[in-house]
């Protein structure tokens, strides 16, 4: 079952962005749709006809018509032509027949009773033609709605430059005991790519600060042809310590390959995370451990994508807890190719 959600995801990724949209629009539609029909200009029921009155009122309805016989206002043949067209007169025959039972003044208990011999007397008019029902109707609209449907799909099915932060879980580490603690090396600066490469297919300079407790970014990577082919992101990835706002001592950086059905992820650890055992056991469940440094360089591969991610500027929060351990700020410049546009 989650394979078979995971490759759901895979496949409504691209167009994400349209079905959220689309639901929000529904929502809204739906919405205005009753407000105006149940409140700025709500139905009004007039002239129903008789065999539509509620029983109480159907009854008063055919003691009228019976008094009016008796009053000489209406005869006991031109009766039935105030039942309306829609009243069987053999059901109104029925039912007047019944309330006479009920009727304690013996004149318009007899006119009911005649009421009722002239109706049954009547014949039936011919059954309409039977065309199927309600059924027949919907089928055909729901055909229209699907039809629609796949063509809004092919019409909107290239995606925007960015997405909403949803990916792949990264698969778990394997078990066993944890590594021990890495010596720190801050990689020397390095320029974002190399001179010689083609320019990046994608490229996004991202800014966390304090405060910004849900920094989750993503950016789609495709072909100037609108061709999706993936998805990179940076997030956050651990916190340290208690209160508001959170303190963050690592970050996510991520790639998607849509060809390798996979997410590659790697973490940027601050100093401290970097040094602490139980830290960076963590850490390494969730992707390759990096120092966090000033210039320093990450790399992700998948099997047809590469990710380069420099960090341009961080700096370290100070207070109660350890020296370098939570970012106030990291400058993180990212850049997505695809493997076959430069040499390895």
């Amino acid at each position: 079952m989650k394979i078979l959600l995971q490759a759901l995801e895979i496949l409504l990724r691209p167009y994400r962005q349209f079905l959220v949209v689309g639901s929000v629009a529904f929502v809204l539609g739906l919405a205005s749709g009753l407000i105006y029909g149940w409140y700025i200009a709500p139905v009004e029921w007039i002239d129903a006809a008789p065999v539509d009155l509620r029983v109480d009122y159907r009854e008063n309805y055919l003691r009228l018509l019976a008094d009016a016989v008796r009053a000489g206002f209406l005869s006991l043949e031109d009766s039935a032509d105030w039942l309306g067209q829609r009243w069987n007169p053999r059901d109104a025959a029925r039912e007047i027949r019944r309330l006479a039972q009920t009727e304690t003044d013996p004149a318009r208990r007899d006119t009911m009773e005649r009421l009722g011999e002239v109706w049954e007397q009547i014949p039936l008019p011919p059954a309409p033609a039977q065309r199927g029902g309600i059924l027949f109707p919907c089928l055909i609209g729901l055909a229209v709605l699907v039809l629609v449907g796949i063509g809004g799909f092919w019409l909107l099915r290239r995606p925007f430059s960015t997405s909403l932060p949803r990916r792949l879980a990264p698969p778990p580490a394997p078990k066993g005991p944890p590594a021990a603690p890495l010596t720190p090396e801050r990689p020397a600066p390095g320029e974002a790519y190399p001179a010689t490469w083609l320019p990046p297919l994608s490229q996004h300079q991202v800014t966390y600060k304090l405060g910004d407790d849900h920094f989750d970014l993503s950016f789609a990577l495709e072909l100037p042809n609108g061709e999706f082919l993936g998805e990179y992101g940076v997030s956050i990835s651990e916190t340290i310590g208690v209160g508001d706002p959170a303190k963050v001592t690592a970050f996510e950086v991520w790639l998607f390959d849509k060809n390798d059905i996979k997410t590659v992820t790697k973490v940027l650890a601050s100093e401290y995370a970097y040094r602490d055992a139980g830290l960076q056991a963590r850490l390494r469940q969730k992707g390759d451990l990096m120092l966090a440094s000033p210039g320093a360089i990450l790399e992700i591969e998948t099997r047809d994508l590469r990710l380069r991610a420099r960090v341009v500027e961080m700096e370290y929060g100070t207070g109660a807890l350890p020296p370098n351990s939570f970012f106030t700020r990291l400058t993180v410049d990212l850049a997505a190719w695809r493997k076959q546009e430069n040499p390895s």
